[in-house]
């Protein structure tokens, strides 16, 4: 990746479907893959996390390190 690059991006260059939004907050994903949040449950739908930890930024504003470890993870 380029200097600068968010989680966001990484994600996107998956290859995957990616449903996302911009908020008050940034960018929000709401669906990878076809599977969209509320799918299971209100409160259900994807988050992240960077080498272990949940990071409280959106992922369209945290940007990436050398040898960063991004997870996204799907929540009920």
């Amino acid at each position: 990746f380029n200097e600068g690059a968010t989680v966001y991006d990484a994600l996107c260059a998956l290859g995957l479907s990616v449903n996302a939004h911009g908020s008050s907050y940034g960018t929000y994903v709401s669906a990878i893959g076809g599977l969209a949040e509320k799918q299971y449950g209100g409160t259900s739908g994807w988050m992240y996390s960077v080498n272990g930890s949940a990071p409280n930024v959106s992922c369209g504003k945290y940007v990436l390190k050398d040898g960063d470890t991004v997870s996204w993870y799907y929540v009920k």
